[in-house]
């Protein structure tokens, strides 16, 4: 194999020590260089050119896969974002109207309402959304303590006393115990749909019109929609049970003198249909309270089912 001068580029023997045409020293002898001989071989030329190929390959595939792990970073964070915001949603509109005993009774009712500009991102929205669920159920939560704190003075719990129904005063005075407690029940429940109202108000100047906005809104009317409904069954559930409460008051009064009260503190009834009519009603309320009971279980389950599902979301 001959070598070229690399200064005239004309053939040299092999071990060549000067260039016979031009004169110019030959430090290698006149042996080709390693890049010369890939050069001149077609079969090295192609594998350098499949190699830069694979090099080239390998060097975009890494810059696609770091731009498929940040999309699925940020996919991720995005899934979790949803499913804190919704968590804390759910969470809070549960507690939204009811007392846990920090309440301060003593004290002026609340009355933050902070500012808030719409949420650009996240972060800002669970900021703000905390301010706002914390400032409504503060508020909301002051004027359910304060209507539970007059219906326990009511004592409830005598209203089906005997000493409660054979005296014509003492059952005058419950029956304006019983009406002054469904006026409280009917005050709870405006207070709830008062504060709901305004939550959603400030929940939507929060999150705006934008994708995520909606989702919250979206997500609130839906927890909305469920506890009204259990709302509604409760108080329906209540109202039955002043009903009951009321027909034995009217039943006591039609046949007091054919009542008595025994020695182990039960009633005794001269007649057996007034005893029915009696008997049938303390029934039916405890009925009702068992009801009430597993309305309460049910909506205890409906919150859990909701938090795994939320759970479900996270990556």
């Amino acid at each position: 194999m001959y070598a070229q001068c690399r200064k005239c580029k004309r053939p040299i023997a092999p071990n060549a020590l000067r260039c016979p045409q031009c004169g110019i020293p030959m430090p290698l002898g006149g042996v080709p260089s390693v890049w010369q001989m890939w050069r001149a071989n077609g079969t090295a030329t192609r594998i350098l050119f499949i190699g830069a190929c694979m090099l080239i390959t390998l060097l975009v595939l890494s810059m696609a896969s770091d731009d498929v792990s940040d999309f699925i970073a940020q996919t991720s964070k995005a899934h979790n974002d949803a499913a804190d915001s919704r968590e804390l949603l759910l969470r809070e509109q549960q507690r939204l109207n009811q007392p846990d005993g920090s309440e301060r009774l003593d004290r002026p009712e609340p009355s933050a309402a902070t500012a808030l500009a719409p949420a650009r991102d996240a972060k800002s929205l669970m900021q703000g959304m905390r301010i706002v669920l914390r400032e409504v159920g503060d508020k909301s939560r002051y004027r359910q303590a304060k209507a539970q704190q007059r219906i326990e003075g009511l004592h409830l719990e005598q209203q089906l006393l005997p000493e409660t129904l054979l005296g014509p005063k003492a059952t005058q005075a419950a029956r304006r115990t019983n009406r002054e407690y469904a006026e409280l029940l009917n005050y709870t429940l405006a207070v709830k749909q008062a504060s709901q109202r305004e939550l959603a108000l400030r929940l939507r100047a929060l999150t705006g019109e934008g994708p995520d906005g909606r989702a919250i809104m979206t997500e609130f009317q839906r927890n909305l929609a469920r506890e009204s409904e259990e709302d509604a069954a409760l108080m329906k559930n209540r109202r039955a049970i002043i009903e009951r409460i009321e027909r034995i008051y009217d039943l006591a009064d039609a046949h007091r003198d054919g009542i008595e009260v025994r020695d182990d503190g039960s009633l005794a009834f001269a007649d057996p249909l007034v005893a029915e009519q009696y008997n049938r009603s303390i029934a039916e309320i405890g009925a009702f309270l068992q009801q009430s009971e597993s309305i309460d279980v049910q909506r205890r389950a409906r919150t859990q089912a909701a938090l795994q599902e939320i759970d479900r979301l996270r990556r």
